[in-house]
């Protein structure tokens, strides 16, 4: 999260035309959902502080499911688990892959199904803002409010909630999105006189699966809309 600002710059560097961006892992009740925050200021003071004190509280969860896992006989360290991050947030994923690279699990996936999922012995729940807190911090650090990948975890259940809420726009567009489930969600927006957005969530070859990104093409008349919204911004 503190590498936003230097790779928005990189890829002003390549000639890129860049939107700078940021995820937020927050909470609705108690389900997890994901918050997306395009055309953000990088050096917003607020925005940074929260997102480096979610950096700290997912640091502090490692070490508690590390905890829990060596409890349970996986004797993984939390040397071991820093290392594989490479200077990154931590994350689950992180500690998946080393209990997969021990030979705990058959796959990555796997660690989670046995060890690290929720409701599962070394589960540890994330800290996390609510929704509103993330999207008042995304708006004040002048961006827009989107909420991501809306057909998966629980958030299709709590969809007119969410809704509700003062969400910029829905991420219809997205790597796991059928094309009914992008017609749907393209109508919710619409109805909702709510912009569109989209994008593969990438997360490299963490799992050990072909890379996405690139893989998920958004119009570009909704980039358009996107950028005039920000431009209307104060």
């Amino acid at each position: 999260m503190s590498a936003i600002a230097p790779a928005t710059e990189a890829a002003r560097d390549l000639g890129l035309e860049v939107l700078p961006g940021t995820e937020i892992s927050a909470r609705h009740g108690a389900h997890e959902i994901h918050v997306l925050g395009l055309g953000i200021d990088p050096q917003d003071d607020s925005l940074m502080d929260a997102l480096r004190q979610l950096v700290t509280g997912r640091r502090e969860r490692a070490e508690r499911i590390v905890e829990r896992l060596n409890n349970v006989g996986v004797p993984l360290t939390m040397e071991a688990v820093t290392a594989r991050a490479g200077g990154g947030a931590l994350g689950r994923i992180h500690i998946a892959q080393e209990i997969h690279s021990m030979g705990f699990s058959p796959t990555v996936q796997g660690a989670f199904d046995k060890y690290i999922g929720k409701g599962k012995k070394a589960f540890v729940t994330k800290p996390a803002l609510t929704c509103e807190e993330a999207i008042d911090l995304i708006h004040s650090a002048g961006g827009l409010a989107f909420l991501a990948h809306p057909c998966l975890g629980q958030t299709p259940k709590l969809l007119p909630h969410l809704l509700q809420l003062p969400f910029d726009g829905i991420e219809v567009y997205h790597s796991r999105h059928s094309p009914g489930h992008m017609e749907e969600y393209r109508r919710h927006a619409e109805a909702g006189n709510l912009l569109i957005t989209g994008g593969s969530d990438c997360h490299g070859a963490a799992k050990n699966q072909p890379p996405l990104m690139g893989r998920v093409r958004l119009p570009y008349a909704y980039v358009a809309r996107i950028k005039e919204a920000l431009n209307r911004r104060p």
